[in-house]
């Protein structure tokens, strides 16, 4: 019989299955694995490329007060993004300080000079109120590239709801400003650089501008400019600063200014009931807040590279919504936050000016020629013939009236006679602002001749008490001798004159007796007390050909 096999043997399982399975497994995981060691790797390799290998540094950044909070904000914003510059993290650090005090000082160059108590630290970034104040630093090596704006606000006149109605109903533009108001004018202020040049453009019909040297000299500016500036000057306590006017102007006390330049934003941001704002017609400044990345002393790459990308940070949509909800205007955002107040339309934007041209239109804003009642009396004998740099003394001399007189206000009353043996009254006193009379004074001036003997004693006497019987109250009444220091050739004594002069005063009609002497000579002791006697004063010059001429002639008739 056959053998058969044991019941306890069993089947065996293959085992190539169960080792693809694993196989496969080990593969997928090893592929995530490797993916995730690699996004660590990167990982790694960002945050070591992200590291401030060079350590923290600080961005100085200096912003005009009107948007300093904005900026300040906006710099906290981005210092918590992590900003690394050449491996250096940076900070932004925001400080407020008045634009004029910072573009001056930015101008001056040196470090030394920088008055960091005052100031805060020199800035890398500077953000100035308007274009008006970075023109004069053009041509110098203060920027680095061009400025561009972050924001913008027009400028207005901030005035009192009844005169807005006044201003609206006359339209009113700024050249008619000199005849309508009185306005504030802060010496050295970015509004009152804005409003002048505005003034200027309208008078002068630069339109949009830039208004030029040329025409920011011509009479119709000049004395349009010093109505302005006197009508403000001689307010009983002129306003310091436009802060200082705009708070005159809310308390609504009387003999005050009645509007101050200012820009829209910071009418809307007072929410004053007692202001509002007036374009005048004409083209119209704007405040366009330009970030300047500075150059010079103490600015090393890092910083320029910093305060760039900074400024593109705060052009950025987000960013500067920051502006637009704080009453400024930003490109593309057509909507200010201006709640009730009447936005401006600006049809024309006006170029600013030149730092040259600008110069010149502060100026006549500082030193106004105050209005007067003046009867020049010119001395037209031999001695004033003599040749003084190339031309005559009297020729010098009539060039320096004639800008005096192109920079006088309309209002003042201008005459003018000249002597030799006798007083010939050549223009008899009227207002500069009655037709042809400027132009009378001038053809009158350039006719002159010198030849014949000096009677100026008589001719003096004369002149003198026509001024006191002609008196005109309310301003400054004088007499401007122009002579050379030769000595009197007519009968008349000394004690003649003197004897004259105090028959023909009157106390209740102060005529001064302002007196350019030409030269230096016996008679000038005699000149001297006349010009005492009267209150007036007395100035001599050596050469006419002499720069300090100019200002001799203006302080005389100023």
């Amino acid at each position: 019989m056959g053998e058969h096999r044991g019941g306890s043997s069993a089947r065996g399982i293959s085992k190539g299955p169960i080792f693809v399975v694993v196989l496969i497994v080990l593969i997928v995981a090893g592929f995530f694995g490797w993916k995730a060691l690699g996004s660590r790797i990167a990982d790694q390799g960002d945050q070591a490329a992200g590291t401030c290998v060079e350590g923290g540094k600080t961005l100085d950044v200096t912003a005009d007060p009107s948007i300093a909070p904005q900026i300040e904000e906006l710099g906290k914003r981005y210092t918590q993004t992590s900003p690394v510059v050449r491996d250096h993290c940076i900070t932004i650090a925001v400080h407020g300080a008045p634009t004029p005090a910072v573009g001056a000082a930015l101008a001056a160059g040196a470090q030394s000079t920088w008055d960091a108590a005052a100031l805060g630290p020199r800035p890398g970034l500077w953000v100035a109120q308007s274009s008006f104040d970075t023109a004069s630093l053009a041509g110098q090596s203060v920027m680095n590239g061009e400025p561009r704006s972050l924001a913008t606000s027009p400028l207005v006149l901030a005035v009192s709801p009844d005169t807005a109605a006044s201003l609206k109903s006359a339209g009113a533009a700024w050249k008619s400003l000199p005849s309508e108001l009185t306005m504030a004018l802060p010496v050295g202020s970015t509004e009152t650089v804005m409003s002048t040049q505005a003034v200027a453009a309208d008078v002068s019909g630069a339109g949009a501008g830039p208004v030029t040297t040329e025409q920011a000299r011509s009479s119709p500016v000049t004395s349009a400019l010093t109505t302005l500036a006197l009508r403000f000057q001689t307010l009983p306590n002129p306003p310091a600063t436009t802060a200082d006017a705009l708070a005159a102007l809310s308390s609504g006390a009387p003999d005050t200014v009645k509007a101050v330049p200012t820009t829209e934003q910071s009418i809307a941001q007072s929410a004053n009931p007692a202001m509002t704002a007036y374009s005048p017609i004409g083209s119209t400044p704007v405040a366009d807040y330009p970030a300047v990345v500075v150059s010079g002393a103490g600015i090393d790459e890092t910083s320029s590279r910093a305060a760039a990308q900074f400024s593109e940070y705060m052009r950025e949509s987000e960013s500067s919504k920051i502006f637009v909800d704080s009453g400024f205007r930003v490109e593309g955002q057509t909507d200010p936050n201006l709640g009730a107040l009447p936005l401006t339309r600006i049809a024309s934007a006006l170029v600013p000016a030149s730092a040259e041209t600008a110069a010149v239109l502060g100026n006549v804003v500082a030193n106004p020629v105050s209005v007067r009642s003046a009867s020049i009396v010119m001395d037209t004998s031999t001695p004033m013939g003599v040749d003084d740099g190339g031309r005559s003394r009297l020729a010098n001399i009539v060039t320096a009236l004639e800008a005096q007189l192109g920079r006088s206000p309309d209002a003042s009353d201008v005459g003018l006679a000249a002597f030799t043996t006798t007083e010939r009254v050549l223009v008899p006193g009227a207002p500069l602002s009655a037709p042809d009379h400027r132009g009378a004074l001038t053809a009158a001036l350039n006719g002159l001749r010198a030849e014949g003997k000096s009677a100026k004693y008589p001719a003096l006497a004369a002149a003198y008490k026509a001024a006191v019987d002609g008196y005109d109250s309310g301003r400054t009444n004088s007499v401007l001798l122009v002579t050379s220091s030769s000595t009197d050739e007519s009968t008349m004594t000394r004690a003649e004159l003197l004897s004259a002069l105090a028959s023909a005063g009157n106390p209740a009609r102060p005529v001064q007796v302002d007196i350019l002497v030409v030269g230096a000579g016996s008679d000038i002791s005699t000149l001297q007390d006349v010009s005492d006697r009267t209150g007036g004063t007395l100035i001599r010059v050596d050469s006419t050909a002499d720069p300090a001429l100019a200002g001799a002639v203006a302080k005389l008739l100023s």
